[in-house]
């Protein structure tokens, strides 16, 4: 009896998932509706609304910021709001009222109070709401996979289209060169992005969805975003990027092939810890440093591991609480320091240390970095794992764990995690939320919404 009222419960609860507003929309259109937005958002955190915005360096924005891209994002996070509360599974939303997005947020706010430049810090807290919440509606817009694969293949081909197109149309605006400013640049590609270390990430992570795409049966489109993608990763000439990119691939595939996920995890945790000995690890620590020489020909990874070290160093000054969000490169700590001209960089005029985990712990603390890092890096995993229990979710499991395992290795050498719209980010985040939802819903192609109650 208990057993079949149970069967009977999750009949109803599956049953329920539908518009949450039944009959505003007829079928069709809602369908429509919903895998444009899914592009759309797609487009727009890939794109943003300024593209080629390397010609700014001729002619800077003021000071206040893109008053374009924040009225636009604006727009777009309110019309996406909008979009989840009318058209999503309204259990996909509550599902975020967990403890560690909770306690994230109560870190974020807290951080805020404690930055000396308060309305600014809230600005920036501001566009990286909007940035998650477009990726959140991305996810569970669309009505089912098979749509959500259609608007994630339009967004590819348009990001695709649109940087090759300005190779062909704008090659000034489209490769390292057109500026004085990194003449050791000069010739790489960057596309519609502000630079190459933009672009050789967001590149990767649209390599990705094409082997998401071909694995999932549509081969064409996949093998065609696949192989344009990983070609625009090459020719942007980075070659930590180019180098961790496949070890992603190979790791996460490792599951599929094995059919087991904690080996992809473990995988993962030990090419990890392997990259933190090659990069923070060669900081004042010459054998080190020589083996980071012999492999990439540079040991300083540009000039990073002077950021690293100041910035290792100054932890301990707030160790616990940090500077305040998105803040500590900016403060008097910095600004007010002379001019270090034994330093590979003016780390003085420098946006981010170019290290996820030195920053966030610079600006939050360790208490607060430790929860960003539990949200960002350390629960994926688990939710990974949740997820291809499933084997309706295994590919796009797989999908967002790839684009984990590759951001997470180029954490090591740039700061984005909670960076406003910043591509790199919200791709983050995509995977982040998305792997959030595949471990407590199960895919339905059939039935209307992206997710359906376990």
């Amino acid at each position: 009896m208990a057993q079949a009222q149970g069967m009977a419960t999750r009949r109803q609860l599956q049953g329920t998932l539908n518009f949450a507003r039944p009959g505003i929309l007829s079928p069709a259109l809602a369908r429509f509706m919903t895998v444009a937005l899914s592009f759309l958002g797609i487009a727009l955190l890939l794109i943003s609304l300024r593209p080629f915005a390397a010609a700014s360096l001729l002619e800077p924005l003021p000071e206040s910021g893109d008053s374009l891209n924040q009225a636009g994002f604006l727009a777009a996070g309110a019309v996406c709001a909008l979009g989840i509360v009318s058209l999503a599974n309204p259990k996909a939303l509550r599902s975020l009222l967990s403890p560690g997005w909770l306690l994230l947020a109560l870190v974020v706010v807290y951080s805020i109070s404690r930055s000396p430049d308060q309305m600014a810090t809230a600005r920036s807290l501001i566009l990286t709401v909007i940035g998650m919440v477009i990726a959140f509606a991305v996810l569970v817009l669309p009505r089912g996979e098979k749509d959500f694969r259609l608007a994630l293949t339009l967004g590819a081909l348009a990001v695709l289209a649109l940087s090759y197109g300005g190779l062909v149309l704008l090659r000034d605006y489209s490769t390292h060169g057109f500026d004085a400013y990194e003449p050791q640049h000069s010739g790489l590609w960057r596309g519609h992005f502000a630079h190459k270390n933009i672009a050789g990430p967001a590149m990767s992570v649209i390599t990705i969805f094409g082997i998401y795409i071909f694995r999932s049966g549509d081969r064409f489109w996949g093998a065609v975003i696949t192989a344009l993608g990983f070609l625009f990763v090459i020719n942007t000439g980075s070659k930590t990027t180019t180098g961790f990119l496949p070890v992603a691939i190979l790791i996460v595939l490792s599951a599929a092939v094995l059919g087991r996920s904690w080996i992809a995890i473990v995988l993962h945790l030990a090419v990890f810890a392997c990259a933190v000995v090659l990069t923070l690890g060669s900081v004042d620590n010459p054998p080190v440093s020589l083996i980071v020489g012999d492999i990439l020909g540079d040991a300083t990874y540009t000039g990073r591991t002077t950021l690293w070290r100041f910035g290792m160093e100054s932890i301990p000054e707030k160790l616990w609480l940090g500077f305040g969000y998105d803040n500590f490169w900016g403060t008097i700590n910095v600004l007010g320091l002379d001019r270090p001209l034994e330093a590979e960089w003016d780390f003085r005029r420098i946006v981010h240390g170019h290290n996820n985990y030195i920053d966030i712990v610079l600006n939050m603390g360790v208490l607060g970095g430790g929860v960003v890092i539990w949200v960002l890096f350390i629960a994926p995993l688990f939710n990974y794992a949740r997820a291809r229990r499933r084997p309706g979710n295994r590919a796009l499991a797989d999908m967002f764990m790839m684009i984990i395992v590759f951001l997470t290795l180029l954490s090591l050498l740039e700061t984005f995690y909670l960076r406003r719209v910043d591509p790199i980010w919200t791709m983050h985040a995509l995977a982040v939320l998305g792997l959030h939802l595949l471990a407590r819903f199960d895919i339905a192609a059939t039935q209307p919404g992206l997710m359906r109650s376990r």
